[in-house]
């Protein structure tokens, strides 16, 4: 029963992406007695439907959530996650939580978050950072675990609870454990402000992958290399490795790593071409996983001669079949551009943005400012959230953008000539009835079959796409990114001024001081002997000015102090002292 789930799931993807084998298009009109077995080498299919699970954004990785039975997810590139909690208890004043960041292994870790801080951990896994510092040593320790085949236990458990043995492990699952240390009620919010909630992340390389180039397996945010590790893992779509390793396969694999290695400038310097970071759900269907990184890279997968699969990522290419007059036997749907329905001037997309905090930020809109001028403003959104920079991002918008407002779109049906454009991007199309001289990109390729189930021919379903579409000059089109500014908040309890202090009769010590800057902020006050050690406090009524002590010695030195304190309880540092002696005659 599984088996024959994941095979209708392989096939329909396949299809989804432009990606079959002719052998089972062939097998499968005999079957159905089909007359047509379509090749769809667009997305018109990957759009989700409504009872599909959502794909996880990459704020939602960020969260630790209490979830009975949260979905496994797995990472590619560098992303910022948390993850589930897995357990959690509290002993002897300390609080233990363990996290799932998602299936492993992972390839190393890059930065440590606590709540909004980026934390710096020693070699014991203690947040050295003074913010988490006490007289009695850290606050916080934090182990990790990168999620190998086979993990050892968090130690932080076993030694604090017997029934957390060597068997549980976690084999397989990147991890996460944190120790809080108990603290003094009054500094417990300072440290803890969200208490057991305080969320940690953490900055990552994700899943390991081989590089179809040297077959080295390692950390790699190259598309094609990211691409060919989720068709054939086991937490992807799970195609056996013999499909893309076919000697025309693996060619066009090595095609496409390297187009998508290309240096591409940028305002700033250089990138690659395409590279890819982002998290998916084991619960998604792999169309849509697979649908998400082929938008962000320009990419489709398509069938060898040789049996095979492999990946195509977009680069001009001068196109090497050219279907004329003697190959194209029917038409339909000829015409100039798209219509009304599916045009767009307007290109507004989203990507991951690593400045913003490794969430999807918008792109500046590719906007043909002419044609808002002549129509008004005909918008369509996109998002290429597996697209880790601005630049990538904007060459994405270009080709949507033209793809959106082509010369010519149409269909054509072509006898058995037609046959050479099978698994082509590009073909050229010469019809002099129409004008039409011109390269096209094949967004559908179909089989036509005839009576008695005999190839017949073949439809291609076509749209002119110009070398221009793929020129890329930074300076004038890779337009502005996001601008966003680091806030600063100074979260720190303000320090009041040394009070004035009057003795009056008694003697008593009256302190008069300027009322709290804040409706949150309460005035604490105190003083003692200076040749003691120890205080006394001083009883001071909410949004009072002055406030009076307990009988003091007569003429004897004193010292006089204030502090604020949140309403939540975390305490400001004490003021400056101010001397005074208790003579109630001066």
């Amino acid at each position: 029963m599984r088996t024959g789930f994941i095979e209708g799931i392989v096939f329909s993807t396949l299809l989804a992406t432009g990606s079959s084998l002719a052998g089972s298009a062939f097998a499968i009109a005999a079957i159905t007695g089909a007359v047509s077995i379509g090749l769809s080498v667009g997305l018109s299919y990957l759009a989700a439907s409504i009872f599909a699970p959502k794909a996880p954004k990459p704020e939602d990785v960020q969260q630790s959530v209490r979830q009975p039975a949260a979905p496994r997810v797995r990472h590619y590139g560098r992303v910022k996650v948390s993850g589930p909690w897995v357990f959690a208890e509290a002993k002897a004043g300390y609080f233990y939580k363990l996290l799932a960041i998602g299936q492993g292994p992972i390839d190393g870790i890059e930065q440590y978050w606590l709540d909004d801080n980026n934390v710096v951990l020693d070699g014991s896994g203690n947040v050295t950072d003074s913010s988490w510092q006490s007289n009695s040593g850290p606050l916080v320790n934090i182990q990790t675990r990168l999620g190998a085949s086979i993990e050892t236990a968090h130690g932080l458990l076993t030694n604090a609870f017997p029934e957390w043995t060597s068997a549980h492990p976690g084999d397989g699952v990147a991890s996460l454990c944190v120790r809080q240390a108990p603290v003094e009620a009054e500094f417990y919010a300072g440290a803890f402000p969200n208490g057991i909630n305080t969320n940690y992340r953490l900055v990552i390389r994700g899943a390991k992958v081989k590089n179809p180039v040297t077959s080295a397996t390692g950390w790699n945010d190259n598309a094609a290399a990211v691409i060919r590790d989720y068709v054939t893992h086991a937490d992807g779509m799970r195609l056996p490795e013999s499909i893309v390793s076919t000697p025309q396969a693996q060619a066009g694999w090595v095609t496409a790593y390297n187009r998508a290695a290309a240096p591409i400038a940028t305002k700033t310097g250089s990138e690659p071409r395409y590279r890819l970071w982002g998290s998916y759900s084991l619960e998604e269907r792999p169309a849509d996983v697979l649908g998400r990184m082929m938008a962000s890279c320009d990419g489709r997968l398509v069938p060898t001669a040789d049996g095979g699969l492999t990946l195509d990522i977009g680069e001009w290419q001068e196109p090497t079949v050219t279907l004329d007059e003697n190959t194209i036997v029917g038409f339909s749907e000829v015409g100039r551009g798209r219509d009304i329905l599916t045009t767009a001037n307007t290109i507004r997309a989203k990507y991951l943005d690593p400045g913003q905090d490794y969430q999807g930020a918008d792109a500046d809109p590719w906007v043909d400012a002419a044609d808002v001028s002549d129509r008004g403003e005909i918008a369509t959104d996109m998002e290429f959230i597996m697209a880790p920079s601005h630049s990538q991002a904007r060459r994405l918008m270009k080709l949507a953008a033209f793809r959106a407002n082509p010369s010519w779109v149409g269909q054509f049906q072509c006898n058995l000539g037609g046959l050479a454009a099978f698994g082509e991007r590009f073909v050229r199309i010469s019809y002099p009835a129409f004008g039409i001289n011109s390269v096209f990109e094949v967004q559908d390729f179909r089989f036509n079959i005839g009576e008695g189930g005999i190839l017949a021919g073949v439809t291609l379903q076509v749209q002119s796409m110009p070398s221009a579409a793929y020129s890329w000059d930074a300076a004038q089109e890779e337009g502005d990114a996001p601008v966003y500014d680091e806030t600063e908040v100074d979260n720190t309890v303000p320090v009041p001024a040394a009070p004035t202090v009057d003795i009056l009769t008694g003697p008593i010590a009256r302190l008069s001081f300027s009322p709290s800057p804040s409706a949150i902020l309460d005035i604490e006050a105190r003083y003692k002997l200076t040749s003691f050690s120890s205080w006394n406090s001083i009883t001071v009524t909410k949004g009072a000015t002055t406030a009076d002590s307990s009988t003091l010695v007569e003429d004897e030195e004193y010292e006089f102090q204030l502090r604020y304190v949140t309403e939540k309880g975390r305490p400001g540092e004490w003021s400056a002292s101010t001397i005074a002696i208790a003579d109630s005659v001066p």
